[in-house]
């Protein structure tokens, strides 16, 4: 099983001078800048060849996070595909959907979208039932490094039991495209590659840029399992004056004051 993770396009948070939690003009579920809706046409092409380079040899499923960033970029990529596409919630980024500054009054969380608010606004996106009333639960407020951790161990969980069933003929072999964030990116491949976890300043980052594409191999064999990176954080797609994102620094920020994704 080859599996793609994208990175949203280029959001309005990202394009703040100051992104972090402090800022007050940071939105709990931002949506693009006109530099990321340039690179959705540009992930648009690029799967749009990558479909056709393919000859129908093997089926595409598309899943992506319920943020917006998100879905805007799932848009581009699922109409280059010729496909639609489908929420999975466990793929929103560290912190979950949140708003506010910290100090006496803290963050505040938010519902998220709806199924049906994300149905009525993304036609090529189908979402499930259990986020009828909102894919985030307000009270958790902001989500901590490590529960974002436990969560990508079961992503990770799930794509090898994807490929297990597509060895075993159990489920149609497909390619996975799945459209996430940066600093969730970077635990799951962590998770996978069997790289330390840790709260706080990290000893390694693995950074995305905006709109990139990483390529995964999932090998299930008789002697044995592996994943390997075929490449990573490929943006030769985007145009070079609208190329963004994947800073250590920002990266790195974001564990060390939880929330500031």
């Amino acid at each position: 099983m080859y599996v793609y993770l994208v990175r949203h396009a280029q959001s309005e948070n990202n394009a703040l001078t100051a992104p972090g939690l402090h800022n007050p003009s940071r939105r709990a579920d931002p949506g693009l800048t006109r530099k990321g809706e340039a690179q959705v046409r540009a992930l648009e092409r690029r799967f749009a060849e990558f479909v056709a380079s393919s000859s129908g040899t093997t089926g595409v499923e598309i899943w992506t996070s319920c943020m917006r960033r998100c879905l805007l970029t799932t848009e581009g990529i699922a109409r280059g595909a010729g496909t639609r596409a489908r929420c999975a919630p466990a793929l929103h980024e560290h912190g979950g959907c949140f708003e506010g500054a910290r100090g006496a009054r803290g963050v505040v969380g938010r519902r998220g979208m709806t199924k049906d608010e994300i149905e009525d606004a993304f036609e090529g996106i189908d979402a499930p039932e259990e986020i009828e009333d909102g894919w985030w639960d307000p009270a958790r407020g902001c989500e901590s490094v490590r529960d974002a951790q436990t969560r990508g161990a079961e992503v990770a969980r799930w794509l090898w039991d994807k490929a297990r069933a597509m060895r075993e003929g159990a489920a149609t072999k497909a390619d996975v495209v799945l459209v996430s964030h940066g600093m969730f990116i970077d635990i799951l491949l962590k998770t996978l590659f069997d790289v330390p976890r840790t709260t706080g300043k990290q000893g390694a980052l693995f950074c995305s840029q905006n709109a990139c594409v990483h390529k995964l191999h999932f090998d299930v064999a008789e002697d044995g399992e592996s994943v390997g990176m075929q490449f990573f954080n490929d943006v030769t797609h985007v145009p070079m004056d609208v190329r963004s994102g994947g800073s250590v620094d920002g990266l790195s920020e974001a564990y060390t004051k939880e929330g500031s994704a």
